[in-house]
């Protein structure tokens, strides 16, 4: 839900009946690299879901730079049924020393593209999506397209336990397999406790995370620690800070 449906799950807007501001930092040590950005959604002021979020790749050691914008919108069919559509534009240039000390700048990926998701949950606890990201191929592996789906439950308000499944379909000659699942804990209903795993069977790469943050009806904040485990350097730490408007 949230800005996290804007990233991930566009028909989940209109989840929560919330109006979030929140800005992101996110630090990448394998290109010693920074993301600053922010992002808006509003599920509350009318049946319609929006959001927008924009994030600015800061040049690290590897020469990695570019822009992130998103936007997006859900459509409630019923209360148990939405729909969803993100639009996105995504420019990554890499700037390239030869050996003779020259400076090349290559580009990543430059372009818009879509995605799309429809949200199923036939009981309040329950919740069931399918979703296509990327759609509009922009020949990178960088955004590539990728079909699946994601199931969630929770219990008693404070546990939640998610499984998703990506297929990607355009980075290699064969269809890769993204497999991931998590857990989240509400401790004492303002302390959200995040463990997650993901495994992308082609690359072979084994990804464990986690999370800790606070919550309550003004504000909240989380960090989060993401490991690459194949690559001892590549970890991502991330931060955010959210405000609720009422």
């Amino acid at each position: 839900m949230s800005t996290s449906a804007l990233a991930y799950n566009p028909a989940a807007l209109v989840l929560g009946k919330l109006y979030h501001i929140e800005g992101v930092v996110d630090y990448n040590s394998a290109w010693s690299g920074v993301a600053l950005g922010a992002a808006v959604v509003d599920s509350s002021t009318s049946r319609v879901g929006a959001g927008i979020a924009f994030r600015g790749f800061l040049s690290g050691d590897t020469g990695v730079a570019g822009i992130d914008g998103r936007a997006g919108l859900a459509f409630p069919l019923s209360e148990q049924v939405s729909i969803g559509v993100g639009g996105r534009y995504l420019n990554l240039t890499y700037d390239n020393k030869t050996p003779a000390g020259r400076e090349t700048e290559l580009e990543l990926v430059d372009g818009f593209t879509m995605d799309a998701s429809l949200r199923v949950a036939p009981i309040p606890s329950l919740q069931i999506e399918a979703m296509a990201v990327n759609f509009i191929d922009l020949d990178s592996a960088y955004a590539p397209v990728m079909l699946g789906g994601s199931i969630a439950y929770t219990a008693a308000s404070i546990v939640t336990i998610g499984f998703d499944t990506l297929f990607d379909i355009s980075t290699f000659d064969s269809t890769g397999v993204l497999l991931g699942g998590g857990v989240e804990f509400l401790a004492a209903n303002i302390v959200p406790l995040r463990i997650g795993y993901a495994y992308d069977t082609i690359r072979n790469l084994h990804t464990l995370s986690g999370g800790v943050g606070y919550t309550d009806r003004s504000v909240g904040f989380d960090l989060s620690i993401q490991q690459l485990l194949s690559r001892e350097k590549d970890t991502r730490v991330m931060g955010a800070f959210r405000y609720y408007v009422h």
